[in-house]
């Protein structure tokens, strides 16, 4: 799993590196895969920071600043956190804070920034990140040089089966946690509930994790036939309201998100019998690409020229994964939707 999804470049890099997904581990062997490496480590450790002491595991704290919240404990399934990861020069590799990237010049107004999730887990998060993790409380922060034998998402008993039988890249991570969970999908429930408080009057949801609030009536009463082809307008956003896509322009350019190689107009939606395979389609109608089926399941029930506002968490939506550098993972979404006239008639 990755440990974050955003980077100041893509946001995919941090990704790597935190989560081991670019490391390696011989699981049988007698020569340790870092003999040679740890000899340049050690040095540069001398270097840079002969005074520093290795965790019982081998990664070196650096600062450590006490949260005044509440102790991570083996029941938190589910750490918030921040971050920002660099190599051994000191260049930023990846970052969860707005200003790192402006600072660094590769800032996007369409990349999300803020709290990414990880899982206290040593098979889905770095080794060198869960012990950078041990004795946090919320609202602490803590800097660690992790070497690249405990940047790996794998579980050893001991310091010397990481050093000899896994590799990886080298980091120094500046940490803070942010909130600890047991169960990451009550957490998307409470938020949802609150933005549905504030945005949607309080309505109740038509099944487990959906909400859907009609703010135009439609013409008529009768459901948009099965196997038919309606245009809608739609805008996205995450629960802090940033917009993440649009088939409008002015509101793309208003939040940054315009693209000059996007066609800004209604889209066609292709109505089937089983909403889960609803498509955006074609102007001629034919079948184009799958949407998520918090919004699928919309589609399903809209009539004609109705307006609405749906929102769903990410089990009806982009899930553990989130989608590319605009979603991030565990994330509930809205839509703003709008069916339309087709403007191509």
């Amino acid at each position: 799993m990755n440990i974050s999804r955003r980077k100041i470049i893509g946001l995919a890099g941090a990704a790597l590196l935190l989560s081991g997904i670019i490391a390696s581990c011989a699981k049988e062997g007698k020569t340790g895969k870092n003999d040679a490496y740890i000899t340049y480590f050690q040095s540069w450790m001398k270097v840079h920071h002969p005074e520093a002491a290795p965790t019982g595991l081998g990664i070196y704290i650096m600062d450590d600043k006490p949260g005044t919240g509440a102790a991570i404990s083996d029941k938190d399934k589910y750490i918030l956190v921040r971050y920002t990861t660099r190599d051994l020069d000191g260049k930023v590799n990846g970052t969860t804070e707005e200003s790192i990237a402006k600072q660094t010049g590769s800032y996007s107004v369409a990349n999300y920034y803020g709290d990414d999730i990880i899982m206290n887990d040593p098979d889905q998060t770095s080794a060198g990140i869960i012990e950078m993790l041990k004795g946090m409380k919320v609202g602490g922060t803590r800097k660690a040089i992790i070497p690249g034998w405990l940047n790996v998402a794998e579980k050893y008993d001991t310091a010397e089966d990481y050093l000899k039988k896994c590799t990886g890249t080298e980091m120094v991570c500046d940490l803070t946690v942010s909130g600890t969970y047991e169960d990451i999908y009550k957490w998307e429930i409470d938020t949802l509930e609150r933005f549905v408080a504030r945005h949607m009057a309080g309505i109740d949801s038509t099944y487990f994790g959906y909400y859907y609030k009609q703010t135009k009536a439609p013409i008529d009463t009768v459901s948009i036939p099965k196997d038919s082809t309606f245009c809608i307008n739609y805008t996205g956003r995450l629960m802090n309201g940033k917009v993440f896509d649009t088939t409008i322009k002015d509101t793309a350019k208003v939040w940054g998100i315009y693209s000059s190689t996007k066609e800004y107009k209604p889209v066609y939606i292709k109505k089937n019998e089983d909403f889960t395979q609803i498509s955006m389609a074609s102007s001629n109608g034919s079948d184009g690409s799958t949407v998520v089926n918090g919004f699928s399941y919309c589609m399903s029930n809209l009539k004609k020229f109705e307006k609405g506002v749906v929102a769903f968490y990410s089990v009806h939506g982009y899930g553990a994964k989130g989608s590319g550098s605009a979603i991030p993972k565990y994330a509930p979404i809205s839509f703003e939707i709008e069916v339309v006239a087709d403007p191509d008639k």
